[in-house]
């Protein structure tokens, strides 16, 4: 008996806290983040170099270059770029408004 109402006491406590933590913003609340990675040098583009937003988010580019990030919270953010045999670099551009989709050409050079 006394195990079944421990039982019903905990259940009882789990459901009150249900819903207290941190809520997911809806999709609208998201932006797009998307752009090309070129050679500062001679404008080639640089395939596989990572491109990391807010430390959580990442992508790696191709064959052109490329990379597509979503869904990226509005608000402040901050992005580092990095490839191999190029110095890495960090941005912290103008806050992302909620459904937007920016665009962000960036151009490393050589280490």
């Amino acid at each position: 008996m006394r195990v079944a109402r421990l039982a019903l006491v905990l259940a009882l406590a789990a459901t009150a806290f249900v819903g207290c933590g941190p809520q997911i913003p809806p999709m609208g609340s998201y932006a797009t983040v998307s752009g090309q990675v070129t050679d500062a040098a001679n404008n080639a583009p640089i395939p596989g170099a990572v491109v990391t937003i807010n430390s959580v988010l990442n992508a790696t580019t191709d064959a052109n270059g490329s990379f597509r990030i979503q869904p990226v919270p509005g608000g402040p953010w901050d992005v580092q770029i990095s490839a191999s045999n190029y110095t890495t670099i960090v941005l912290s551009p103008a806050p992302l408004a909620a459904g937007e989709q920016r665009s962000l050409p960036v151009q490393l050079t050589h280490t």
